[in-house]
C-alpha cells in the first residue's frame, strides 16, 4: 500500500496460510508528471507482480484482498492488524502514554491548544521536586563561582592539584556537578517522544489554537504561518528544501520559543569565572539561533509545549530557596614588623599593644615619658 503521514491506502491479502507468498515482485510508482519546483512533492502508487501459476484446463486462481483506505487512527488501524504502520520511533513507550493523557484533556476541555498546555503541567509538575533540585545545583554553582575561579588562579599550572582542590570544594559544601543532567536526561526521551507523537497523530490534523476561522495557528500539526513573506524573501527561502528553505511563511511560535530558551540561559546560568567557561556560554547562544532555524518548520503544537515549559522553568525559580553565599576563606593577616628595642631599655610588650586596656593610653604614656636619647 501506500502510507503517507496521517492516511494510508493499504491491500490486505486474505490468505489462510501466513506463509504464503501471493507475489513475486513490488515497486513503487510516480503518477503524474512532477513539478520541478516542488521535487519532494509527488503522487505515488505502487505495482505488485503475481508469482507464476501453472493452471490446468478448467482451473483457476483467485486472490481475495481487503481495501483499508483511511485516517492512521489506532484503534481503527487495529481492526485490520495495521497497528505498526503508525511509527513512534524508539520512544514509542513514551508516545503513547502521552497521546492518551493529551486525548483525554481533550475530552475534557475540547481544544488540543489547551490540552497540550495541561500536558505540559503534567509533565514538568511530576518532575518538580527533581527541577528543584536542579535549579539549587545550579545556584550552588554559582555561589561556588568565586572560590573556582581562586582555586584556578592557585593552581594554573598543576592541573591535578586544581582538579583535587575543586574535588575537595564540592565535598565540602555537598554539592555534585552532574546534579543537574537527570531532569535533563529525563526530559529528552519525552521531548523526542511526544515530537513523533505530535506529528504523526491524525486528531491533531486541522485542530486550531483558538479558532478554524482565525487563519493562524490554524493547524496544531504544521507551523503556525504568522505571516506570508513570499514577496519579501527569495526564492530558495520560500520553496527552497534544504536547511534555509523556510517555506512561504513567517512562524511566530519557533521565534518565541527561541527567545524564552536564551532568557533562561541569560537569566539561570552562573556568570563564567573565565574566559574558557565565556566562550562555552557564547557557543550556547549561537547553538540557540540554529536550533531557532531547526525548529522553524516543525509543528505548533510542539512550540506550543516548548513555551509552556519554559515559563514553567522561570516560575518554578520562584519556589527555589535562598541559599547563603559559599564562605571564602578569610586572608591571613600580613605578619606586623617588629623594631628591635634600643640597648640599654628593656622591651614593653604592654606599650606595644596598647597596655591592655585597648586604647593605646598606657603606650602613649610610655612613649611620652621616655626620655629622648
Amino acid at each position: 500500500g501506500v502510507d503517507a503521514q496521517y492516511f494510508a491506502s493499504m491491500m490486505i491479502p486474505q490468505t489462510k496460510d501466513a506463509s504464503e507468498v501471493w507475489f513475486a515482485q513490488s515497486q513503487p510508482l510516480r503518477v503524474g508528471p512532477v513539478d520541478k519546483e516542488w521535487l519532494t512533492l509527488v503522487n505515488t502508487s505502487f505495482r505488485v507482480t503475481s508469482v507464476d501459476y501453472d493452471l490446468k484446463p478448467e482451473n483457476s486462481v483467485s486472490h481475495r484482498f481487503v481495501i483499508f483506505a483511511g485516517p492512521k487512527r489506532p484503534p481503527l488501524l487495529a481492526k485490520y492488524g495495521l497497528e505498526n504502520i503508525v511509527i513512534y520511533g524508539w520512544f514509542w513507550w513514551v508516545a503513547e502514554p502521552l497521546l492518551w493523557v493529551l486525548h483525554f484533556f481533550y475530552g475534557i476541555v475540547r481544544n488540543y491548544g489547551i490540552a497540550i498546555i495541561l500536558l505540559t503541567v503534567l509533565v514538568r509538575g511530576s518532575m518538580f521536586p527533581l527541577s528543584i533540585k536542579q535549579a539549587a545545583n545550579a545556584q550552588k554553582m554559582q555561589e561556588l563561582q568565586p572560590e573556582i575561579k581562586r582555586i584556578q588562579e592557585k593552581y594554573k599550572k598543576d592541573l591535578e592539584a586544581r582538579s583535587k582542590a575543586q574535588q575537595e570544594l564540592f565535598r565540602k559544601h555537598n554539592y555534585n556537578p552532574m546534579g543537574g543532567c537527570l531532569v535533563m536526561f529525563l526530559q529528552l526521551p519525552i521531548f523526542i517522544g511526544l515530537y513523533r507523537a505530535l506529528m504523526v497523530d491524525v486528531e491533531l490534523r486541522q485542530a486550531p489554537l483558538f479558532s478554524e476561522s482565525i487563519r493562524w495557528c490554524s493547524n496544531l500539526a504544521a507551523p503556525d504561518m504568522f505571516y506570508n513573506w513570499s514577496w519579501l524573501m527569495p526564492d530558495f527561502v520560500v520553496r527552497g528544501s534544504g536547511f534555509l528553505g523556510l517555506g512561504p511563511y513567517f512562524n511566530l511560535l519557533p521565534i518565541v520559543t527561541v527567545l524564552l530558551f536564551l532568557w533562561q540561559q541569560k537569566t539561570f546560568m552562573p556568570p563564567p569565572a573565565d574566559e574558557q567557561a565565556a566562550m562555552q556560554q557564547k557557543i550556547m547562544k549561537f547553538m540557540m539561533l540554529f536550533m531557532g532555524l531547526l525548529f522553524f518548520k516543525v509543528a505548533s503544537g510542539l512550540c506550543l509545549y516548548f513555551i509552556a515549559s519554559s515559563l514553567w522553568g522561570v516560575t518554578e525559580r520562584r519556589f527555589l530557596p535562598k541559599h547563603a553565599p559559599a564562605e571564602t576563606p578569610a586572608a591571613e593577616p600580613k605578619p606586623r614588623e617588629s623594631r628591635p628595642a634600643p640597648a640599654g631599655e628593656k622591651f614593653d610588650f604592654k606599650s606595644l599593644f596598647g597596655g591592655g586596656n585597648g586604647d593605646g593610653a598606657a603606650s602613649r604614656k610610655t612613649r611620652k615619658d621616655r626620655p629622648r636619647r
